[in-house]
């Protein structure tokens, strides 16, 4: 006589190992999707790491230069007219330029040690989506005292900036409310040491850059000059 427990014994069945081939299947289906879902998480965040580390260094260079901003004219070689402290330039100077005296900025000898400089003038220019800079390294340069241009930004298609004044608020570029130019005369001038050092306190109280970054959008950059 057969005993009816022994039946029981006899492994499984086809369709119930079908069934587990299919739910293996679908795990290891679901498991591969979980993997690549952070794999690819992983990938975006080191990208946007890389794309913020990037876009840090420039506008932390930017900021740098705004910070060290002071009110004094410059003098361009050749006898030009003196320019403002603060100077938004547009299409004639190849590009839309962004110029500011700057004091007290790091820099580096020609040993390569670190030094403090002393005045100088700083330009940022926008051009063909590049955003470029250079340095006079004096303000009243007898020639071409400048740095050469680097590219600081690739993928720049726009540059806008704002300037506040006391009592008037916001005004579109760089120029006070009036809108006059500095007459060179009209400002107080230290004659020590034989040199003219010409101040003007036209500067605003603060200065906003807002860069059109491609990919990024706008990023606005706020920095106050006194």
């Amino acid at each position: 006589m057969t005993d009816g427990g022994q039946d029981k014994d006899q492994g499984l069945t086809l369709i119930e190992l079908v069934a587990a081939m299919a739910i293996f299947a679908l795990i290891a289906v679901m498991g591969l999707q979980s993997l690549t879902a952070t794999l690819r998480t992983r990938d975006r965040l080191a990208e946007m790491s890389a794309e913020g580390a990037a876009l840090s260094r420039p506008l932390a260079l930017l900021r740098g230069d705004l910070s060290g901003t002071v009110p004094m004219l410059f003098y361009p070689p050749g006898g030009a007219a003196p320019h403002s402290a603060l100077r938004l330039a547009g299409a004639e100077a190849g590009g839309e330029v962004l110029a500011f005296s700057v004091a007290g900025q790091p820099a580096l000898d020609q040993g390569g040690r670190a030094v403090t400089a002393g005045f100088h003038r700083v330009e940022w220019r926008l051009a063909d989506g590049m955003l470029y800079r250079r340095v006079w390294t004096v303000l009243d340069p007898a020639g071409d005292a400048r740095s050469p241009e680097v590219v600081v930004m690739e993928g720049v298609s726009g540059m806008d900036l704002r300037s506040y004044w006391p009592q008037i608020g916001w005004q579109a570029g760089v120029r006070g409310p009036t809108g006059a130019t500095i007459d060179p005369g009209a400002l107080d001038a230290d004659l020590a040491g034989g040199a003219a050092e010409v101040f003007s306190d036209t500067l605003p109280l603060a200065i906003e850059v807002t860069l059109e970054i491609d990919g990024q959008g706008t990023i606005p950059l706020l920095e106050t000059l006194r």
